[in-house]
C-alpha cells in the first residue's frame, strides 16, 4: 500500500484544547461523517472530502503554534517557520492578530491527505480541493473557544466568522476566494515606493507576484485588487503572463514582467516580479537586486 502525504494543511488556532469526540460530533451534525483512527504518532479524526475526494485527517495539538517548523513536524508541506508571526505582521484588518496569537493554547489541524506520487492536478483542481477542506475548518470553527482561521501556507491569520464572510462573497461575486489562502503583504522600500506581493500561490502550484511602483504615481487599493486578478489569471496556463514582456496594470500603467527564484523578502520562494515603469527614480540598490537596468 502506497504510503499517504500530507498535501494541503489549515488550522484552527484555539483558546482551549479540544477533544476529538467533540471535533466529530460537530462535523457529523453538519453531514460531514469521520471516524476516530489510531496512528503511531496519536488519534486522528479521518474523512473525505465530497465526490470522492481526498481523505481529510484532522489532528488535535496541545500546543501553541511553532515559531520553529522542525523536519519532523507534519504542519503541511508549505508551512515555513515564522509564517504565523508573518502573518499577524502583514495583518491589515485584524488589529489585535498578533494578542490573539500570543494567547492561544491549542491548534485543530486540518489536512488533506493523498497516496504519495500521486499526478499532480490543475491549480484550478488545487483550488477547489483547499476550498473544500477551508469548509471543513469552518464546520468546526463555530465551536466556542475556536480563536481563529491560520493558513499556515498562505501566512494568513483571520478571525474564524471572515472564513465565513470571504466563502459567502466567492459564491456571490463568483470569484475565488483567495483572500483565504495568500496573503496579500505591502513593504515600504523607500518614503515612495513599495513592493506588494502575494504570499501563498505556491500552494495552488503557482508562483507568487511581486509588484514594485511608486506609491505616489499608483492607488495601492488598485494594485491590490490587480494582484489578485493577476493570480487568477494565472490558475489556467494559457492565460500565464510570460516572462520578459510588458503587461497592463491598473490605470493602463505598463509593468515589466520577469520571473525569478529569490524574492525579495522572506520566506524563500519563486515569484512573477511585475515593476511598474515610473519616472520616480528608484530606491538605491534595488535595480540592482532586481537584476534590471534602471535609474
Amino acid at each position: 500500500m502506497s504510503k499517504a502525504v500530507s498535501t494541503q494543511a489549515l488550522a484552527l488556532l484555539t483558546q482551549r484544547v479540544f477533544s476529538l469526540e467533540e471535533i466529530q460530533r460537530q462535523l457529523e451534525a453538519g453531514k460531514f461523517p469521520c471516524t476516530i483512527e489510531e496512528t503511531g504518532g496519536g488519534d486522528v479524526l479521518r474523512g473525505k472530502l465530497p465526490h470522492d475526494g481526498p481523505d481529510v485527517v484532522i489532528e488535535v495539538v496541545a500546543s501553541a503554534w511553532p515559531d520553529k517548523i522542525e523536519p519532523e513536524q507534519d504542519l503541511g508541506p508549505f508551512t515555513r517557520s515564522g509564517a504565523l508571526e508573518r502573518a499577524c505582521k502583514f495583518n491589515m484588518n485584524w488589529t489585535n492578530a498578533a494578542e490573539v496569537a500570543h494567547q492561544h493554547q491549542g491548534v485543530i489541524l486540518v489536512r488533506m491527505v493523498q497516496p504519495e506520487g500521486a499526478a499532480s492536478e490543475k491549480p484550478t483542481e488545487v483550488l477547489a480541493q483547499l476550498i473544500a477542506v477551508a469548509k471543513v475548518s469552518r464546520a468546526i470553527g463555530t465551536l466556542p473557544d475556536v480563536a481563529g482561521y491560520f493558513c499556515p501556507g498562505g501566512e494568513i491569520f483571520v478571525p474564524i466568522e471572515v472564513l465565513d464572510e470571504i466563502l459567502q462573497a466567492s459564491k456571490v461575486a463568483g470569484f475565488p476566494p483567495l483572500d483565504l489562502f495568500a496573503n496579500l503583504r505591502l513593504s515600504w522600500l523607500d518614503d515612495r515606493w513599495i513592493i506588494f506581493e502575494t504570499m501563498g500561490n505556491t500552494q495552488l502550484g503557482m508562483r507568487d507576484f511581486e509588484v514594485y511602483a511608486d506609491s505616489k504615481q499608483h492607488d495601492l487599493n488598485d494594485i491590490a485588487a490587480w494582484l489578485r486578478r493577476w493570480s487568477w489569471q494565472h490558475l489556467t496556463a494559457e492565460n500565464a503572463l510570460e516572462d520578459g514582456t510588458v503587461t497592463q496594470g491598473p490605470g493602463d500603467a505598463s509593468y515589466d514582467v520577469l520571473y525569478a527564484d529569490d524574492a525579495l523578502l522572506a520566506p524563500k520562494r519563486s515569484v512573477i516580479r511585475l515593476i511598474a515603469q515610473d519616472e520616480a527614480k528608484m530606491p538605491e540598490g534595488l535595480p540592482a537586486r532586481l537584476r534590471i537596468d534602471r535609474a
